[in-house]
């Protein structure tokens, strides 16, 4: 199981010390989200940067990592210029880029862009299409896009066809993930919820299946640690464990979102890397065993 980290922060260097750690204990990808508005949830340095922007520093600043938009809001952005963004990032970083796309989820978004929030399913559906065109040089015309005959996007992506994509969200994109032969990025729930998902996901042929999930390190006593449905807190044996419960349903790619501030997630990273991975190591070669 492929594990990397949104190095989140309350500031410009509190969000670097994290990416440092990162990588210096051995984590190979960095995620961001993405946001349009100011939020409360999500201040500047945890989540409120324009991903791609922020993607291409790290990706210069610490060479050869993966790095991933995991989602961008495909109904709220220009499709060719998401295209060309993308399709740049995977020719810098030689295809080490991943763009994972989604719906939606925050209404008050939609209504700042005037897009209808009850039809974004729709909507995406559409603009998928079309970006796989954008991607690909094809012409395409749909209700929200047209793509003109005889012109191609600069630049194309590595391969010519598209950067590794993704969807990303809840059980409509999920199936038209299935549809398309792409990986899925599933929204944070624990191992016992996301079980069911999985096994589907796996009986009926489909490829990578990721989860995006939040984490910070506690010293709670063993009952007081938990995992809801979107943040697992405990000490580091207890995140190693719930990890493993991911890995052993079949998750094969989680995206961690470290803490919630410069010391919250600062001192989960090094968790994360010091203790945290080597403990899961351990677990999932005793599995194999």
């Amino acid at each position: 199981m492929r594990i990397g980290i949104s190095p989140f922060g309350h500031t410009r260097d509190g969000s670097f010390a994290v990416a440092d750690a990162a990588v210096e204990g051995g984590i190979d990808t960095f995620w961001l989200g993405e946001g349009l508005l100011e939020m409360e949830q999500f201040p500047r340095w945890s989540g409120g940067m324009e991903p791609l922007t922020w993607l291409a520093f790290l990706a210069g600043r610490y060479p050869g990592v993966r790095v991933g938009l995991g989602a961008s809001v495909l109904p709220l952005r220009d499709v060719q210029w998401l295209a060309k963004q993308s399709s740049t990032l995977d020719n810098l970083t030689g295809g080490n880029h991943v763009l994972a796309v989604a719906p939606g989820f925050w209404r008050h978004e939609f209504e700042y862009r005037g897009v209808d929030f009850d039809r974004r399913g729709a909507i995406f559906g559409e603009l998928l299409d079309g970006l796989i065109a954008a991607f690909a040089g094809d012409e395409y015309s749909s209700e929200h896009l047209r793509l003109a005959p005889g012109h191609r996007l600069s630049p194309r992506p590595l391969d010519g066809v598209h950067p590794q994509l993704w969807l990303a969200g809840a059980a409509g994109t999920q199936r038209k993930a299935l549809a398309r032969g792409l990986p899925f990025q599933a929204r944070a729930a624990t191992p016992a919820e996301l079980a069911p998902t999985v096994e589907g996901w796996k009986a009926r042929g489909g490829g990578v299946f990721g989860l995006r999930i939040a984490v910070e390190l506690a010293e709670l006593p063993q009952h007081a640690a938990h995992l809801s449905g979107s943040k697992i807190v405990g000490p580091a044996q207890y995140i190693a464990d719930q990890l493993r419960a991911y890995a052993r349903i079949g998750v094969d790619d989680v995206s961690l979102i470290p803490g919630n501030d410069d010391e919250s997630s600062l001192r989960t990273t090094r968790a994360l890397v010091n203790e945290v991975l080597p403990a899961l190591g351990e677990l999932l070669a005793r599995d194999a065993a």
